[in-house]
């Protein structure tokens, strides 16, 4: 250490015997001490770079290295050529601990040296267990506890252990875990090897788990999975997506609530090809008379499991000329029991004063004589095939019924303003009640009715998502959509189903409407968190509704009149706002040439007009052709006013807008122009 200057000599003086010691910040030197006796060695390498960098190195002395090996008992002092180690090197600590030769060691697992004084590089601390057949080690891991993840994915904070276990000479990977998850402990046999990963910016200093000596498990190993509540867990078989070691025994023990429900399912396997015995899997299932159960992989796997339970994976001895593979991945899902009679659901709306909700079959399966009941009911002994909540009280329902896919929830809210004064540009959030969506039945429809006092107020949406409208053209298909209708009393207007995905950024109507979520598909329960609407109350306008739309500058836009099938209703005016981005030019289709509409009384006709010149094109729809596709440079109104029909001419008209970047229409204009 003749190199170091005095005040590092000093600060070396205070190293410990086991541990790294970091010199002053601008000597950017360090000094690595391992006991002898210890186990422990170190090793900085070269990792794997990213991008393209300059070489750096490290400096022992007067020697450069790219590589520097520590063994127990040695002592290195060294620094970096460089500002950013990190982007170079990597650092591996491993302890080799021999549970042959003397006795195990036990309790949490130290970070020796700790990571708040070795270099920031990204670190790996490695503990080699090795033990005889008749030892039994296990695991603990602290709180979150340990989440499994597959081939080629990786943990979100960067933390990662990789454990695996061994079969005389073999090494046998268990899995690869991040932060997170249900796996609280491992128990194996005959050794363990146990990495774990840290990056460089990570400064934790404790390993998050302890070790402890336990007597044989007679298998590869078992792994205890607890689940505090809901929520699921994926799981894999040893050395998966390779082969399950041949003969061997897997379990897997899971630890669930008592008012819980566990339901397993296979995502992906395979078989090996057997010549002695049979591979298959075991469970120890609470309440059982003829544990354990046996299934085949191929089997359907147990649900609705109350209490906890064991799931063991059994090998066979394989054929030699063609083993094949066997491997499992799968998942268990933990939730509120579903289809009991003895399970409760609360329906609060005790904050709710003008909103229902109604249970019910749906209408497309009617029952028949040789189906059971579908009952909905309020208490033990009042259940009917339908039940309708009413506001102001919080209900505890349950269902006797053995396929809750036969019913449905419809349920409806009213939202009033009845004075203009208090309700002028206040707004609420459209979304289903978290109440209905933890309900066992599938949501049908979810209505607003949004009022506001006739000729003082208007209402705007604001979707969460941009609306796309559905047309033939461009379905929706999505779990669910929005359907737009006038709530006004005789008023036959509906503007059309909307779905996430589109180019609507508002929708602004002129009075009272309805705002029906309807759903499609089951899978809604997990998009839920897409829909959500927010509606205000706005100043009074004349138009009967208007669109704010920006295209998409890579799909078209199709618009369409409200009451397609119908013909939009008389004399009803809308518009829509297309915006055109200043690099692009719009360019305006129309589906027909003419509309085909005859008037009984009053006049139809649409304005096209550029927002920023004030110009208007005026096209009389009973009497004129419509445009042909032209360019739009400008941000553009399109507005359409119908007269009264005559009966069976009415009048509809679909429409779409597509971007092109400006470059691009200037150039085909002067190829045009060239002689």
């Amino acid at each position: 250490m003749a190199g170091l200057n005095c005040g590092v000599t000093v600060a070396l003086l205070g190293v410990l015997l086991l541990g790294a010691a970091r010199l002053p910040r601008g000597a950017e030197a360090y000094e690595i001490a391992l006991p002898p006796g210890s186990g422990i060695s170190v090793l900085i390498k070269p990792g794997t770079p990213t991008l393209p960098v300059k070489v750096c190195y490290i400096i022992i002395s007067t020697r450069w290295e790219t590589k520097l090996s520590i063994k127990a008992g040695e002592s290195r002092v060294f620094s970096f050529s460089c500002q950013n180690p990190e982007n170079h090197f990597v650092i591996e600590i491993q302890k080799n601990i021999d549970c042959v030769s003397g006795p195990c060691p036990s309790g949490e697992v130290q970070l020796q040296p700790s990571t708040s004084v070795l270099p920031a590089l990204n670190r790996t601390f490695i503990w080699d267990v090795k033990a005889h057949k008749s030892i039994g080690l296990e695991l603990q891991f602290s709180l979150p506890h340990l989440r499994q993840v597959g081939p080629g994915e990786s943990c979100p904070d960067g933390v990662t252990h990789d454990i695996s276990g061994r079969l005389d000479a073999t090494v046998v990977r268990i899995g690869t875990f991040c932060s997170n998850g249900t796996v609280s402990r491992i128990k194996m046999q005959e050794g363990v090897k146990m990495a774990l990963h840290l990056p460089w910016f990570n400064d934790r200093n404790v390993s998050g788990f302890s070790i402890a000596n336990r007597s044989s498990v007679k298998r590869l190993c078992i792994i205890e999975s607890v689940f505090e509540g809901e929520g699921s867990a994926t799981l894999m078989s040893a050395n998966y997506p390779d082969g399950f070691p041949e003969d061997e025994l897997m379990t897997w023990q899971f630890i669930v609530p008592a008012h819980l429900r566990a339901s397993v399912s296979f995502l992906h396997f395979s078989v090996s090809n057997c010549v002695k015995k049979e591979e298959r899997v075991e469970y120890y299932i609470p309440g059982s008379t003829t544990n354990p159960e046996v299934f085949k992989l191929e089997d359907k796997q147990p649900g609705n499991m109350a209490g906890n339970f064991n799931l063991s994976l059994q090998g066979c001895d394989q054929d030699a000329q063609n083993p094949g593979i066997l491997r499992l991945q799968f998942q268990v899902l933990v939730q509120r029991p579903q289809n009991e009679s003895n399970k409760t659901y609360v329906v609060d709306l005790s904050n709710e004063r003008a909103m229902s909700l109604t249970i019910e079959p749906r209408s497309n399966k009617p029952s028949t004589d040789s189906v059971p009941g579908c009952f909905v009911c309020l208490d033990p002994w009042t259940c009917s095939t339908n039940l309708t909540l009413t506001p102001g009280s919080k209900h505890k329902i349950s269902f006797l019924c053995d396929d809750l896919t036969r019913l449905w929830i419809n349920a409806e809210k009213n939202i009033t303003c009845t004075d203009h004064r208090y309700c002028h540009r206040k707004s609420y959030s459209l979304q289903v009640p978290g109440y209905i969506l933890q309900l066992p039945v599938q949501l049908h429809d979810f209505s607003w009715k949004l009022l506001v006092p006739k000729d003082s107020l208007s209402l705007a949406l604001v979707p969460a998502q941009k609306l796309q409208q559905h047309t033939h053209e461009r379905a929706c298909n999505a779990s669910f959509s929005y359907l737009l209708a006038s709530a006004v009393p005789g008023q036959d207007l509906r503007f059309g189903f909307f779905c996430s995905g589109g180019s609507i950024e508002q929708i602004r109507v002129k009075q009272n409407i309805s705002v029906t979520l309807r759903t499609f598909a089951p899978s809604f329960q997990q998009e839920a968190s897409r829909q959500n609407l927010t509606v205000s109350f706005i100043p009074h306008f004349k138009e009967d509704g208007v669109f704010t739309v920006t295209p998409d500058r890579k799909s078209k836009v199709y618009l369409r009149t409200p009451n397609w099938d119908r013909g939009l209703p008389s004399l009803t005016s809308v518009s829509w706002n297309i915006s055109v981005p200043h690099d692009q030019v719009a360019c305006l289709t129309f589906l027909k040439e003419r509309t085909g509409v005859v008037c009984q009384t009053g006049r139809a006709f649409m304005i096209i007009q550029e927002q920023r010149s004030h110009a208007e094109e005026i096209f009389s729809l009973e009497e004129e052709v419509l445009p042909k596709p032209s360019f739009r440079h400008h941000s553009f109104w399109v507005n359409i006013s119908n007269c009264s029909p005559v009966s069976g001419k009415q009048l509809d008209l679909l429409f779409w807008v597509s971007l092109t970047p400006r470059t691009t229409v200037r150039k085909r204009r002067s190829a045009r122009a060239r002689p």
